[in-house]
């Protein structure tokens, strides 16, 4: 069974009331040919270049302010790409053992796990994902509310993870 292939495999969602707040800080994408350009990056100022790189930076926040904010059932959600797809590959291998080392997974106990149970477990560290990185957006929605100016600085979100 190789775990982290099956984890990377899976396609993250968050709370969709956070979707205009993930495009204001991400570039807009490339103009039907591909990958936007180093210069049309510049013009847009924006701090991340992908909504995943978002996705990634919220999950850490989430994971080292330890503030896990399961999403609500029933609320309506918005699916990113599969892990797999994200880049740089090291950080989003940091995102999963950051919830890895968060997990209740007993490592021993799952070589020997029904495959049905193997794939709760999974889906937990999917949840858990999800819960973490839906805490790191509710810090940024925080700090937007409490503090505007605060994203007016080109630190800013190096400067979240110190508070």
């Amino acid at each position: 069974m190789d775990l982290l292939k099956r984890i990377k495999d899976r396609a993250p969602e968050y709370d969709s009331r956070y979707f205009d707040m993930i495009l204001n800080f991400t570039i807009e994408q490339g103009s039907g040919m591909g990958r936007t350009s180093e210069e049309e990056r510049w013009k847009q100022g924006k701090y991340f270049s992908t909504r995943y790189e978002m996705y990634m930076y919220a999950s850490l926040l989430g994971l080292k302010k330890d503030y896990n904010l399961p999403i609500a059932a029933g609320t309506d959600k918005k699916k990113f790409i599969e892990i797999k797809s994200w880049q740089p590959y090291d950080i989003a291998d940091y995102v999963i053992m950051g919830v890895l080392a968060k997990s209740d997974i007993d490592f021993n106990e799952l070589e020997n796990m029904q495959e049905e149970e193997v794939e709760k477990k999974i889906t937990g560290l999917k949840s858990l994902l999800e819960g973490y990185a839906n805490g790191g957006f509710d810090i940024i929605r925080s700090k937007m509310d409490e503090e505007e100016s605060f994203f007016l600085n080109d630190n800013c979100f190096l400067d979240l993870l110190d508070e």
